[in-house]
This record gives C-alpha cells, structure tokens and sequence, in this order.
C-alpha cells in the first residue's frame, strides 16, 4: 500500500512540475538543471515528512501488538565486515553517504536530534570513508561537511534514499525507516537484537 502511495506522490510530482506555466529558471533567475533540482529536493523533503508522519502512525500500531503486525518474527540487519548492509537475504543498495547515515543510526538505538548531529562526526566520517567511492580525502571532507550543515538538505536527501530503499525492500518497513517527530530524536525502531555487525 504505502509503495502504491510512494508511486501516487512520485505522479503527483511529475504532473505538478510539468503543468507550470513559467519557464524554467524565470522566478529565480537561475538555470533550468539548478531549479529542476531545487523542486525535487523539495519534493523529497516533503515526501520524507508525509513518510514520516505515517511511520508514526504504523509505529503506534506496531508497538500495541508484541507479536508484530503480521504475527511473525522481522527479518535480521546483517551488516557485513565490508559495511555490506543486508535486510533478510536482500542486500540494502543506496549511495555510500545514504549508507552511512543508515549505519549511524543503526549504531544508536537511542535516537539522534539532526540539530545534533555534528556531535557525530567523527563516527559518521569513520563510516564514509570505508564506503566512499571517492579516493580524495578533501572530496570526503567536503561531503561530510555539506551533510552535517543544518543549513544544508542533504541529511534529510539521504534518510529520504534510505526510507525509500527500505520501502521496497523490507516487509515492515516501518521497523528499518529513519524517523522521528520533528525536533525530536530521529531513530529506527528495530530490536537491535536483530542487528549482526560482522
């Protein structure tokens, strides 16, 4: 159900940036490729918050039944010495960044504030640079420095990718998404009993 959501929000937003009546970059002064990408990141900004607002909801529902919503047991988090993630037997394939913010998260069962972030640096740089494709340590730094700039939206991109890799993989994927109530701690519901870090 919430993919056949996920596909009626991804319609909804090629419908509304195809019907507009001005030329591209005329509002803003700015090209046609910089808009296009200012509009999608904030399509997946507000995607993320409507995901996030129905994770709250599944949550609620998840937790009043200890068997789980389907009666059966959530798959394991298996995470491989080469920082492989893999859900069940399905490996999680999202961007090194994306991958490494999923691993933060993983690692903190308590929940972290974004706003609070920057407090995790030096773990979520350890995660990166073993994932990363880049060779450049000044590429690395210059990533890790834009995701933990909160006037940035390149944290919230990355939970996006992760959220939405989840949703397609995971049979509860309320139990693996990234989310919170704004201004609150964002964290992942699992059983970190369930995860295996190799």
């Amino acid at each position: 159900m919430e993919n056949l959501d996920l596909g009626i929000l991804s319609l909804y937003y090629l419908l509304e940036s195809g019907s507009r009546l001005e030329e591209p970059g005329v509002l803003y002064g700015i090209n046609c490729q910089e808009q296009q990408t200012r509009e999608l990141v904030d399509f997946i900004r507000r995607a993320s918050q409507e995901l996030e607002r129905r994770g709250r909801a599944d949550a609620s529902v998840w937790n009043s039944s200890a068997s789980g919503t389907y009666g059966q047991q959530p798959s394991r988090v298996r995470i491989t010495g080469g920082l492989r993630i893999y859900i069940g037997q399905e490996e999680l394939k999202v961007r090194p960044m994306a991958k490494s913010v999923l691993l933060l998260f993983l690692r903190h069962p308590e929940g972290i504030p974004l706003k609070r972030i920057a407090d995790y640096r030096e773990e979520l740089a350890g995660f990166y640079r073993r994932v990363s494709r880049s060779q450049e340590p000044e590429t690395i730094e210059r990533s890790i420095d834009r995701i933990l700039d909160l006037f940035s939206n390149d944290l919230n991109v990355s939970i996006a990718r992760v959220n939405a890799a989840v949703e397609v993989l995971a049979e509860e994927p309320v139990l693996y998404r990234i989310h919170g109530a704004p201004g609150k701690a964002k964290t992942i519901l699992l059983d970190r009993s369930l995860v295996v870090w190799e």
